[in-house]
């Protein structure tokens, strides 16, 4: 759409245009620069000094908090701006069973050897995913905690626009557990050689459409806790994030399409809807590989862990099989993830008589199974 060509009201979204008279928070997409109209090469935006906006690059958008219908109105008018919509909320994906632990050894926990997670780095002949950094998007992390205090990637690791906390923290404990999972110490991580990096896109258990384009600027390009400095060279190999819902959204594709030009990729919960047709949560269903923890996987390397959600082992495979890829090949890319992964699935698929989206489960590729690995390390 070029700067001009759509009338101010038809930029508006509709919730925010049937919404009364009062508050809300919305995102503007800016139209491409059009020199001759903006010779600032920005759009002119009729904030006052007391306004909080932010500029989110990745996307090409910017943040408006708490404005009024005014100044929504105002803003339409501009011709730098394409759309104006209303900031959305996911929300985190939570575990299925939460136990408590008295404390934590120095031997591996049983999800780690159920995947055979030792045998897989001896093969490797490394230790435990030395040289990669992996990265959530999640509550934060508790970085002072037994499991994870010792691998943090350090400066350029941390990261929080909803509070601004200099050093890793986390109020829920969901960030924490998932970082832990996946490169926590004292046998409880997959990968206890990798080091991780964190950013709160999730202040609570409600996730804020801002803070998560943040924090896909962050990773992006990541930069100190208090935002300055950037250096693209410190951005992490793989980015997990347990965190999603509804179906068919597009709002993050945007990071995801820079995740993948900055060779990130991009991990998604799946969510824990199933075991009907339809219950995969986005991001989790846009060009993403796909945390397997739903019966409907729409997207690569997803496994039925909703038929089977005492086993979180599973959850475990697709990541600890990433992570072997990232020690292999450190500039791996999604596509080639995605072209080699497609070339290791398992084809003969013995059908259950499940049938969604009108295939059978077993026609590959399905919404079913989803793909199914069979893949020796060598």
């Amino acid at each position: 759409m070029c700067p001009g060509s759509s009338r101010p009201s038809n930029k508006i979204s509709p919730e925010l245009q049937n919404r009364p008279k009062q508050t809300s928070s919305f995102l503007l997409s800016e139209a491409p620069i059009n020199p001759s109209n903006n010779p600032n090469g920005r759009f002119e935006t009729p904030f006052n000094s007391q306004q909080q906006s932010q500029e989110l690059w990745l996307t090409n958008l910017v943040y408006v908090k708490d404005a009024d219908s005014e100044l929504i109105q105002a803003i339409a008018q501009d011709d730098q701006v394409e759309s104006i919509t209303e900031e959305q909320i996911a929300h985190l994906i939570e575990p299925i069973d939460m136990k408590k632990v008295e404390a934590l050894a120095d031997e591996k926990q049983w999800g780690v050897v159920k995947i055979q997670a030792p045998e897989a780095w001896q093969e490797l002949g490394t230790l435990s995913g030395e040289g990669v950094i992996i990265a959530t998007v999640d509550t934060g992390v508790r970085g002072t905690h037994e499991a994870l205090k010792d691998n943090f990637v350090g400066e350029y690791g941390w990261f929080d626009p909803s509070t601004n906390t200099p050093t890793p923290t986390d109020n829920n404990g969901h960030g924490t557990h998932t970082s832990g999972t996946i490169a926590g110490g004292k046998g409880v991580g997959v990968a206890p050689g990798a080091k991780w990096a964190a950013c709160r896109g999730c202040a609570s258990s409600a996730c804020y459409q801002s803070d998560l384009l943040a924090c896909g600027d962050f990773f992006a390009c990541p930069t100190r806790a208090d935002g300055s400095s950037p250096d693209c060279s410190k951005a992490p190999n793989v980015v997990s994030n347990s965190w999603g819902g509804g179906r068919g959204n597009t709002w993050y594709n945007g990071v995801i399409e820079g995740w993948h030009a900055a060779k990130i990729i991009p991990l998604f919960s799946n969510g824990n809807s199933g075991p009907s047709c339809n219950t995969a949560n986005s991001p989790a269903d846009q060009n993403v590989i796909a945390d397997p923890t739903s019966s409907q996987p729409t997207t690569l390397l997803t496994l039925p862990t909703s038929h089977f959600p005492e086993l979180p082992w599973l959850v475990l495979m697709r990541l600890e099989l990433l992570l072997c890829l990232q020690v292999r090949d450190k500039n791996l890319s999604y596509v080639k993830a995605k072209e080699f992964l497609l070339g290791q699935t398992d084809k003969n698929l013995v059908s259950s008589g499940r049938t969604c989206e009108g295939i059978p489960d077993n026609e590959f590729p399905n919404h079913v199974f989803g793909l199914i690995f069979m893949i020796q390390v060598s």
